[in-house]
């Protein structure tokens, strides 16, 4: 199954900025793309917009169609989020039970759920209850629950978190066999290591933003730096080894290096030809520092800049500011009088001379005062040399935008 996702954008109201800003990928039959990025990078957001679960602003396809409108969305796509399959409810209920429960509720044969129950390792207790389930053995029911519908496509989000090592591993071994069968997943997680044995493209997030779309080959190369680690009594003599064998090295801890652009086979076999004893030489991964999205404060701080306008009368707007007023549609006239005419300055350019469309004989008179309702920001008025008390409103743009 082909997943593409186009422009999905969630912003919150009551001052906050957006948790996710134009995301866009695609995850090609037979791949697995992870979402990798810190809490609160948008990665959750992003899997419910996806499935419409939350309101915003972007659309996703699977082969060419939303979720809510393919033919059995629960049977096509798989689906593993933090509320997908709560089992707070089911706790009395037996592993084998529940997922036969759900295989009815999403039209799957009752068979389905001992194939499921097999192939998650899970058969041995199929017949426990499921409070009895450690985090491990719930995240593998979740897994099989997504799977009854034999799916194309798997949705998870941060699915090996919390999990034991040994889980982990079943889980990622799990994921990266699916997509043999042309499957595709998205997933997502907050360890670059993990992102590089899962994928085959990481798209990064950071502030609801995406900062990088990679190949795992590019994800490798820039966010991890491979090296080893060596310890020995004769450091200062290995290094110069290494040095004219054109390998980058630096201390580690005193009396240990770290080596760069050599394998840990080249080091060891360099240092018994030179008769260097060595304590330690081992292969480790240096994570690199992610991108971070550049965030204008205007969008941190959830806050637009507006002009309040409301209607009232010529003759409040000349008692107010001593001057007339008026403010019409497109097509027509309108003047500014100051109330009296101040001698220009010897040194002070002319006064531009500002010029305003005049309303029809019915149209009323607006100026600004107390805020009522909010319009976008107007553009800033000409300057002029005569005293002015009061910001001079500018012409709007069409009928559309008049208040009252």
């Amino acid at each position: 199954m082909t997943i593409q996702v186009h422009g999905l954008t969630k912003v919150y109201r009551r001052g906050r900025g957006p948790a996710l800003l134009d995301l866009a990928f695609e995850a090609r039959p037979g791949s697995v793309v992870v979402l990798l990025g810190p809490e609160g990078a948008g990665k959750t957001t992003a899997l419910r917009l996806m499935l419409e679960l939350e309101r915003g602003k972007g659309v996703t396809l699977f082969n060419g169609r939303t979720y809510r409108r393919l033919r059995r969305p629960e049977r096509e796509v798989g689906v593993v989020l933090p509320t997908a399959h709560q089992l707070s409810g089911s706790l009395g209920r037996t592993a084998r039970g529940h997922l036969q429960m759900l295989a009815t509720a999403v039209g799957a044969p009752a068979r389905r759920a001992d194939e499921l129950l097999e192939q998650t390792r899970l058969a041995g207790v199929a017949d426990h209850r499921l409070r009895s389930f450690s985090p491990g053995m719930n995240r593998r029911l979740e897994l099989a629950a997504a799977l009854l519908g034999t799916p194309d496509a798997l949705l998870l989000d941060a699915p090996s978190e919390g999990l034991s090592s040994r889980n982990a591993d079943w889980l990622q071994a799990f994921i990266r066999a699916f997509p043999a069968g042309g499957g595709s997943v998205v997933v997502t997680t907050r360890e670059p290591r993990e992102a590089a044995l899962l994928a085959d493209r990481v798209v990064t997030l950071d502030a609801g933003r995406m900062v990088a779309d990679q190949t795992v080959a590019e994800f490798r190369r820039t966010r991890l730096q491979p090296e080893v680690a060596v310890r020995g009594p004769q450091m200062a003599r290995l290094a110069d080894l290494l040095l004219a064998q054109g390998a980058e090295v630096r201390e580690d801890g005193g009396a240990g290096l770290a080596v760069s652009g050599l394998g840990r086979t080249e080091i060891g076999e360099l240092a018994y030809r030179s008769g260097i004893l060595l304590h330690e030489l081992a292969d480790r991964v240096i994570e690199q520092p992610a991108p971070r999205a550049v965030v204008p404060p205007a969008a941190r701080s959830g806050t637009v800049s507006t002009v309040q306008l409301r209607r009232v009368t010529a003759l409040t707007a000349r008692e107010r500011g001593g001057r007339a007023l008026s403010v019409g549609r497109p097509g027509a006239s309108a003047s500014v009088e100051p109330p009296t005419a101040l001698p220009p300055s010897p040194t002070a350019d002319p006064a531009p001379t500002l010029s305003l469309p005049s309303p029809p004989a019915h149209a009323p008179a607006f100026s600004p005062a107390a805020p009522t309702v909010p319009v976008p920001l107007l553009p800033t008025p000409v300057a002029s040399a005569d005293p002015v008390t009061e910001p001079i409103p500018q012409p709007l743009t069409g009928p559309d935008h008049w208040n009252g």
